[in-house]
């Protein structure tokens, strides 16, 4: 039998580098990255702070993350989004929840 796929949605606090010449604003720049992580769409982003570097900028961002996923009873969803955050070029989790579905 096949999983099923369906989206999880997470609220993340994560820093994320963006190269000084990326097109766009830093917001665009941070969205891009985060959705280069595989099964990751940005819904909400907002910038919390910056740090400016030589060929980059740091970008701390508060962002709501629609992240595809396998149905997998018992999995602890926030803590996997974490690690494939993690595994993202230039992003750095600093804190993953996941949110509940209304109902």
């Amino acid at each position: 039998m096949a999983a099923a796929i369906h989206s999880q949605t997470v609220e993340a606090t994560v820093t994320v580098r963006v190269s000084q010449a990326a097109a766009g604003d830093l917001e665009a720049g941070a969205r891009a990255q985060l959705e280069r992580v595989d099964g990751v769409a940005v819904e909400d982003l907002s910038i919390a702070g910056l740090q400016p570097g030589l060929n980059d900028t740091t970008v701390e961002a508060v962002t709501t993350l629609s992240v595809r996923s396998a149905d997998r009873p018992g999995e602890r969803v926030a803590e996997r989004v974490a690690d494939r955050l993690a595994d993202g070029f230039g992003v750095e989790p600093k804190e993953v929840e996941r949110v509940e579905p209304p109902g």
